[in-house]
């Protein structure tokens, strides 16, 4: 049987287990699932930040896009290397038409009917 002190720091350690995983969610990660429909580059938007990003869209979210680092867009296999310019020619594009699911920040960082998330994560679904 659990005495006064050890049902209040039971208590207390729900109490803390609880908030913690309130704490987590509401960080927000968002899961998006569909064939990637566009790629394109575009620069950094943000105040002290230089470089390049490239711009997913998914057929299953027309109106949202997906920003993913040059250098995760080359790891995962989006695109091959290019070079200085801004053009992601057919050629460079391999991730066009690919089934894939996208780990997301939950945090949008565009406008609310206009969504933009940024990707943690990419896995490809369908058979390479």
């Amino acid at each position: 049987m659990l005495t006064r002190r050890g049902k209040a720091l039971l208590g207390l350690w729900l109490a803390l287990m609880i908030g913690w995983t309130g704490a987590v969610n509401a960080q927000g990660i968002k899961y998006f699932t569909g064939k990637i429909t566009e790629i394109a580059r575009a620069s950094e938007m943000e105040p002290l930040k230089k470089g390049n990003f490239y711009l997913l869209r998914l057929d299953a979210y027309p109106d949202t896009g997906f920003r993913l680092s040059s250098e995760d867009a080359v790891r995962y296999g989006v695109i091959d290397v290019t070079g200085p310019s801004g053009v992601v020619t057919p050629k460079k594009s391999k991730g066009l038409g690919w089934k894939v699911k996208l780990t997301c920040e939950g945090k949008n960082l565009g406008l609310s009917n206009a969504p933009i998330y940024k990707v943690t994560s990419l896995e490809r679904l369908d058979d390479r």
